[in-house]
């Protein structure tokens, strides 16, 4: 399994995301861009898992892949704060992924809506994974600059069981749509697993890479980085009752509330590639 590194970065002096892109490439031409993205909304803040660090605004996130762990030495003088954590992606995930991209942004233009969003009902936040009126206007607003694919990062911590646990209602969160269900295990639960692949898959979501954070220093487990076709796709399927269904019976009970439970966290943010 490919090892790669993923850093959250934050900018100074308004330095543009494509000019650090290129002064990477001119410092470290051995250095591969898998994803390049801008972080632009929290979907899911995490509540103890290096809150303090993650839960603030950031410049680009970046999953490269080459012979250094860190970024070049004359590129930190660009760099105002940052995260990083190694991360293993399988190879054929990997692989694919140029292919997949490509398609999935392709295809993005033809992907349908349910019409949920007609009559959503709405919570105070997002942290259930919820449409709430918070991300309805960050929708509104988002869709007046661009109205295309976005990205959603998903960081995931487990407890002891909580892995298993997890897996048990379906991905719900990681939108492991693309995987079988027995890498996990999960044959004999391929109707629940299924159930959710068909709700997030007709609005045109499906993960792009997930991996496993591979650090000693770091208690998050997995990593997952997923498409849809808009954010309007994401917010069909939050404000979808087939979702929620889904949402209500699979995932809450195991991630009751991210201030209270003690067996998963996550970290949610959007991103524009």
């Amino acid at each position: 399994m490919p090892l790669l590194n993923f850093h959250l970065l934050n900018l100074k002096d308004n330095l543009q995301p494509h000019t650090f892109l290129s002064n990477l490439h001119e410092a470290d031409p051995s250095t591969k861009v898998i994803v390049a993205s801008k972080p632009r909304h929290f979907v899911v803040k995490a509540t103890t898992q290096d809150a303090s660090i993650l839960n603030k605004p950031w410049d680009l996130m970046l999953l490269l892949q080459g012979p250094n762990a860190s970024l070049p030495s004359s590129l930190q003088k660009h760099i105002s704060s940052s995260y990083s954590l190694p991360v293993g992606i399988p190879s054929k995930l990997l692989s694919a992924y140029p292919e997949k991209n490509a398609r999935l942004i392709k295809e993005a233009p033809s992907a349908g809506l349910t019409g949920s969003l007609e009559n959503p009902k709405m919570p105070d936040s997002s942290q259930k994974l919820e449409l709430s009126p918070e991300l309805l206007k960050f929708m509104e607003e988002l869709m007046k600059e661009h109205d295309g694919p976005v990205t959603m990062l998903n960081l995931l911590k487990f407890k002891a069981g909580g892995k298993e646990s997890y897996y048990q209602y379906g991905q719900v969160s990681c939108f492991i749509l693309s995987l079988s269900p027995s890498r996990y295990g999960l044959a004999d639960q391929d109707s629940k697993t299924q159930h959710f692949i068909k709700v997030a898959g007709k609005r045109g979501g499906d993960a792009k890479i997930v991996g496993n954070v591979v650090s000693k220093d770091s208690d998050w487990n997995e990593i997952s980085i997923v498409h849809y076709p808009s954010i309007k796709h994401f917010c069909d399927m939050l404000a979808g009752e087939d979702y929620q269904a889904i949402n209500d019976e699979f995932r809450l009970p195991v991630s009751v509330d991210c201030k209270t439970r003690d067996d998963f966290e996550e970290f949610e943010i959007f991103l524009l590639t």
